[in-house]
């Protein structure tokens, strides 16, 4: 006699699933075209390990602008034209606006935070008090003060360690978010109080088998290929710290009447605030941080990578610098019209190494029809903005760092416009806050330092790689660089900015 285990119950349970998905999404017309897969798995054999973006992109110039994929039954639509992305996710936002419910994600916690959240509400409601404070350049303008003075800061800390540069680094796009969202001032001995190791991960589409088998959630933690219960059981308890102690640390301060100006100590100053409101407080306020500091450390990482690697970028900036700004100060915000080449080197940064190679996926709210294609409710569509960046049709020479392809009368199209900040109403509100602390850190590092190349045991120069790490933010493969003071009196400017914090 025939008993059925837990993991053929399982089984049989999926693959039923699959058919009636199946079945519902018979159609005349059919999806984008893309590799055949198999039955029932379709492409899961075909998916990459990482660096999914380069494989999408191959595949763009074998089936298209806009192409398709099947995992388990869930269809995915990628795009690989700015053009289209700009249709189906701008274009037809209200249609593409929400996320998918990344199972992992969901059981650790990170569902809560802006980027992440089904679209409703809590989204809207995020979106407007974030955009308050930092949706606009006038907005974002009152924190120039702040921004100065943590890029002062960052010089100094790398001047301290010059070897710590990527520690600076990620302390000075902390410092400064944790100042914005809760009024916190960092220590500037140990390891920032808070993190964020763990959300590329969790978050990637697909990562994980209960990804595309929610299914898999109901088995127990002990049973076979359970893992990833054990890994979000883990990051539940850092992403509720990530949202509840900074939080909690502005409370305190407003009780004791020495709080400091902020997004959330703004916020908690409404009357009776019921449960609901303190979530959508603590949340956003937690998406604000989050968002800003991952950001601005990838992109400010990959100029120290650029300048090593490019080092007539370097001496072309500094001799702008020079120029408009001179030797006896540092350049502040006020500077920014006057110096167009460390403009181009920050879109240049943008596009060269994108933050976000893979614009996370929206997932279509109902059934769609694009250019005779059918696109399923439920989707999950996926711009491959690595791809748009990459284009030698539009970038001539591509994974070359050129600042100058941005500067003449004719100049590509600004990464900004193809989709590095997100698509419809899921653009990042805190975009104009990441454009002013990249191009401010990006000014003061030019003006302050010279970054070369490492040398190996033999004295010969080490050519750093430029490559990224894999996941939803991502960032410089590890390297090594050279950093030294531009000056000798480079470190007495330093301190004089520093001696007085706004």
């Amino acid at each position: 006699m025939f008993i059925p285990t837990i993991s053929d119950s399982i089984v049989t349970a999926a693959a039923l699933g699959l058919c009636y998905r199946l079945y519902k999404r018979r159609t005349a017309l059919p999806l984008p075209p893309g590799p055949k897969g198999l039955p029932l798995i379709g492409n899961v054999l075909d998916m990459p390990k990482s660096h999914a973006w380069k494989t999408f992109a191959q595949w763009g110039d074998i089936y298209g602008g806009i192409m398709s994929v099947t995992l388990m039954g869930q269809p995915f639509v990628i795009l690989n034209d700015p053009a289209m992305a700009t249709e189906i996710l701008d274009k037809r936002g209200s249609l593409y606006a929400d996320r998918p419910t990344l199972e992992l994600a969901s059981m650790s916690g990170w569902d809560r935070v802006l980027s992440n959240t089904r679209y409703g509400d809590d989204v809207r409601e995020y979106r407007r008090l974030i955009g308050k404070m930092i949706g606009t350049k006038g907005s974002v303008m009152r924190f120039n003060a702040v921004e100065d003075y943590q890029a002062n800061m960052f010089l100094k800390r790398v001047l301290e360690d010059p070897k710590g540069f990527d520690v600076a680094t990620r302390k000075t796009a902390g410092a400064l978010a944790l100042h914005l969202t809760y009024g916190y001032k960092i220590k500037e001995e140990g390891n920032d109080p808070l993190a964020v190791a763990g959300f590329s991960e969790i978050t990637r589409p697909g990562a994980f088998l209960v990804d595309v088998l929610p299914i898999l959630k109901y088995i127990p933690s002990w049973f076979p290929g359970a893992g990833f219960k054990r890994l979000a059981k883990m990051y539940k308890k850092s992403c509720d710290d990530f949202a509840d102690v900074p939080l909690a640390y502005v409370r305190e301060q407003m009780l004791n009447g020495q709080e400091t100006e902020s997004y959330a100590s703004n916020l908690l100053r409404e009357k009776d605030l019921p449960e609901e409101r303190l979530n959508q407080i603590k949340w956003s306020a937690a998406s604000f941080y989050g968002g800003g500091a991952d950001t601005t450390v990838s992109v400010i990482t990959a100029y120290f990578l650029a300048a090593a690697k490019y080092p007539e970028v370097q001496s072309k900036a500094q001799a702008e610098i020079d120029a408009v700004v001179g030797q006896n100060r540092l350049p502040t915000s006020e500077d920014r019209k006057s110096l167009p080449y460390i403009e181009a080197i920050c879109k240049e940064l943008m596009r060269w190494l994108p933050v976000v190679p893979l614009a996370l996926p929206h997932r279509a709210m109902a059934d769609d029809v694009y250019e005779n294609y059918f696109i399923p409710q439920d989707t999950l569509v996926i711009a491959n903005v690595w791809k748009f960046l990459h284009d030698p049709n539009v970038y001539k020479d591509p994974f070359i760092f050129n600042p100058d392809r941005f500067l003449g009368p004719n100049p590509p199209p600004d990464p900004t416009d193809l989709g590095v900040f997100g698509y419809g109403r899921r653009v990042c509100p805190g975009a104009h806050l990441a454009d002013v602390s990249v191009w401010i850190n990006v000014a003061k590092a030019v003006a302050g330092l010279t970054i070369t190349r490492a040398l190996d045991s033999s004295g010969n120069e080490i050519d750093p790689v430029a490559e990224t790490m894999d996941g939803i933010i991502s960032r410089p493969v590890p390297f090594t660089c050279t950093v030294a003071p531009r000056s000798h009196q480079i470190m007495q400017l330093v301190l004089e900015a520093t001696a007085d914090a706004p």
